[in-house]
């Protein structure tokens, strides 16, 4: 017989699904199982839902009873795990599971964040102190004494010549020209199209017509007859607005006006001035220079300011030499004079050159023993001319501990407020002021002689 529900006692514990009782609902069903000397009751309700399932099975699919009841325990079996997820769900946080992180991979991650940042910051400075820029540093160079030999003629080596300046000179990276904007020292201005070989080139041509001039002037000062054979003007650049920029061009070389050569050193000076300002004349260029290739252009003369009976065209013009004859010794060798420039280019030691000739070839001291700096161009005709570097040269000069620095006019104002007081600074135009100014400083100038020459011709 069945056992009363009272006489009933729990013995397992079974959790139950909630689609499952709501099934059991109306019956004697519990989250407890059931103990006891006989278990028919819940039994029968077992076996009936059985039973149901097993008849429905065979008459709906056909299969065996075994079969079909292990499909029955599968699908029975599937409570228990969706209670077991369930039971997951239910865990406060699943973060709360997981390991904490690991304090190396921070450090590590620190690390490769600062090396990165260290090779980018290594790699810009080097880039920055190796890549070169467009531009070139002019930086104060320094002041050296002219050695001139003239070989067949006597010789007055002065105890104290006169030196002439420099200006460094260098193409900067992007670490220089920060320090070239923060001195005041410095100068920075572009390369221009030419390359450093062309520029180094062009310098030292400038130099070697600088030493021409200077020894042309020199000589001629002193008496002695030399003769200069050219062979055009080269051009070398225009003076703001000039006529002709244009019809000329750079490096053109004026071999000729209206027909005229210029074969001489004040020829093309010469020939503008007919006519006066306001004339056109026929230009005839060599086109390029070196070449065989003439060509004819027609330029207008026009006065400069300070003097409106001369006629120009405004360029900056630089003969092309292509003889200097030199008195001949006592033995009838032509003089072969000598001068040490170093590696130094450009042309504004021309001064300084033909003031060191003058004194080699005359007995005494030009400077009267004092240290004297000397900068300036040495024209043809006696002029000097300006030069660039004004504030580097000054700076060299007072750092070298000269006592007097000659220099162009033009320059004179800005030299002498880089200077100081330092240093007496003397401006000159021609060779001569700067014999004068040789002079006030106790120089020899007054008695000056050529000794042991041939009489000029």
């Amino acid at each position: 017989m069945p056992t009363s529900a009272a006489a009933l006692t729990p013995s397992t514990t079974r959790r139950v699904p909630s689609w499952a009782a709501e099934r059991r609902r109306g019956s004697t069903r519990s989250s407890s199982g059931w103990s006891g000397s006989s278990g028919d009751a819940p039994q029968s309700i077992a076996s009936a839902g059985r039973a149901s399932r097993w008849a429905g099975a065979r008459t709906v699919a056909g299969f065996a009873p075994p079969l079909m009841a292990l499909a029955v325990r599968t699908a029975m079996m599937t409570p228990t795990m969706t209670t077991t997820s369930t039971e997951l769900t239910r865990t406060p946080s699943l973060l709360t599971d997981l390991d904490p992180p690991d304090p190396r991979t921070r450090a590590e991650r620190r690390w490769w964040l600062t090396a990165g940042a260290a090779a980018a910051l290594s790699l810009t400075v080097f880039l920055a102190a190796v890549v070169q820029l467009p531009y070139l540093a002019y930086r104060p160079g320094g002041a050296q004494r002219v050695e001139v030999a003239i070989d067949g003629a006597p010789n007055f080596p002065p105890e104290d010549g006169v030196a002439f300046t420099t200006v460094s000179t260098q193409r900067v990276t992007l670490l220089e020209a920060l320090r070239g904007w923060i001195d005041d020292s410095i100068e920075l201005s572009p390369t221009g199209n030419e390359s450093r070989a062309e520029r180094q080139r062009y310098n030292a041509q400038l130099m070697d017509l600088s030493k021409v001039h200077a020894t042309a002037v020199a000589l001629t000062y002193l008496g002695y007859p030399v003769t200069l054979v050219t062979s055009g003007t080269v051009v070398r650049d225009f003076a703001e607005g000039s006529p002709a920029n244009g019809p000329l061009e750079i490096d053109d070389v004026i071999v000729a006006v209206d027909g005229a050569p210029v074969d001489r050193t004040d020829a093309l000076r010469a020939l503008l001035q007919v006519g006066g300002p306001g004339t056109a004349h026929v230009v005839t260029v060599e086109r390029p220079a070196g070449s065989a290739t003439r060509v004819d252009v027609e330029v207008t003369t026009f006065a400069p300011e300070e003097d409106p009976t001369r006629a120009i065209i405004g360029i900056i013009g630089e003969d092309r030499i292509v003889e200097l004859d030199l008195p001949e010794g006592p033995d009838g060798r032509e003089w072969d004079v000598t001068i040490d420039s170093g590696t130094v280019g450009g042309p504004s030691a021309g001064l300084a050159f033909a003031l060191t000739i003058i004194d080699v070839l005359t007995p005494g001291e030009l400077t009267g023993g004092h240290r004297v700096a000397v900068t300036g161009t040495m024209e043809i005709d006696g002029r000097v001319g300006p030069v660039g570097g004004g504030l580097q040269k000054s700076l060299a000069v007072r750092n070298a501990g000269y006592e007097a620095f000659l220099v162009p006019s033009d320059e004179h104002e800005a030299v002498e407020a880089a200077i100081g007081d330092d240093v007496e600074v003397i401006a000159v135009d021609t060779l001569q002021e700067a014999l004068d100014a040789l002079d006030s400083l106790g120089g020899n100038v007054a008695s000056l002689e050529p000794a042991g020459t041939p009489d000029p011709t």
